[in-house]
């Protein structure tokens, strides 16, 4: 009998995997599951390749960045994807790709101000916080974990601006992580990075006044920080109290996953002083890491003057794939 109750237990703590029979214009299946919060998480997991019929390949999960846009766009009579479609292309085949939807944000929602919060919705500005959002994606990667033809020995984590300290996070909480991309985040805090860029956008004269306003500024948030009807900078305090109050760096140093990381000279949305702190603290602790210190690139990695649009994130985001899949030495 207890061996009975003890394989229920176990069956009923499976992780759901519930696939939407809707057909989409998109390469990949939508699916739901549940996370720790007892929420229903929306995520998709690409098709795999003809090619790959019968073969385990590897899962990247990509997590966008700041607002409350959906991670799909129709124009026209066409969907497109956001950046994990930057990464199907990179891959070619030779992984599956994960992306999540923020809880609160429908398929196709397309604010006229994609990557802030002031359109969201009720449900989107109560559970966009650090740790519930780095759940969901815990949750849908467990449960892609799960699935046949997923190679679960190979599982890459990235994400792009904000979306690089939920990557960090998720693989600080989830052993199965065994590797990870921050990309053009800061490593410190980002309160550190405000005032830093704060600081270098100041008037002569008026630099140290800049970073004082960030800061009482952050007192006001830290006064209600579960505030939803309250912004700063077109975004609610309840988002900013927790997102500022970690760092990737002190996730990094909770993963023992490989670490890749990325960032631009001349990002204006997050100062390179924290990336460049990021890589000491880390050699300091004895890591060892891949990194890009794109000269005079922006926060897309794009260079002023530079020819391609996008050029710039797809040449980074394909040396991350490449970095991942590259064959293991045997041992």
């Amino acid at each position: 009998m207890f061996v009975a109750l003890c394989c229920l237990a176990a069956v009923s703590q499976a992780p759901v995997f519930e696939v939407d029979k809707e057909m989409l214009p998109v390469p990949y299946d939508r699916f739901t599951t549940k996370d720790a919060h007892g929420r229903t998480i929306t995520a998709y997991l690409s098709k795999p390749p003809a090619e790959a019929q019968g073969e385990k390949l590897p899962v990247i999960l990509v997590i966008q960045g700041s607002g409350s846009q959906s991670i799909w766009v129709k124009r026209g009579d066409r969907v497109g994807g956001g950046l994990q479609n930057l990464v199907l292309m990179a891959a070619k085949g030779r992984a599956r790709i994960l992306a999540v939807e923020k809880p609160g944000v429908q398929y196709l929602d397309w604010p006229k101000q994609p990557g802030t919060a002031t359109e969201g919705s009720k449900e989107f500005l109560t559970e966009h916080t650090l740790p519930r959002w780095a759940e969901a994606n815990v949750a849908a990667l467990k449960a892609v974990l799960t699935q046949e033809g997923i190679d679960s020995a190979r599982v890459l984590v990235m994400g792009h601006s904000e979306g690089g300290i939920v990557a960090a996070r998720v693989a600080a909480e989830l052993p199965a992580v065994t590797h990870v991309a921050p990309l053009a985040c800061g490593g410190l805090t980002q309160l550190y990075s405000l005032g830093t860029l704060a600081r270098k956008r100041a008037p002569k004269g008026e630099e140290a006044a800049a970073v004082e306003k960030v800061y009482a500024d952050w007192a006001k948030i830290l006064a209600k920080p579960d505030s939803i009807e309250d912004f700063w900078m077109a975004h609610p305090y309840r988002r900013w109290s927790t997102f500022l109050k970690d760092s990737v760096l002190a996730e990094l140093l909770r993963t023992r996953a490989k670490i890749y990381l990325a960032h631009g000279s001349a990002d204006e949305a997050d100062a390179v002083e924290g990336f460049d702190a990021m890589r000491a603290e880390l050699l300091a602790h004895g890591r060892s890491f891949n990194a890009e210190r794109i000269e005079g690139a922006g926060h897309g990695f794009s260079i002023a003057g530079a020819k391609g649009d996008g050029e710039g994130m797809k040449k980074v985001f394909t040396n991350v794939v490449e970095w991942f899949l590259q064959p293991q030495p045997k041992k």
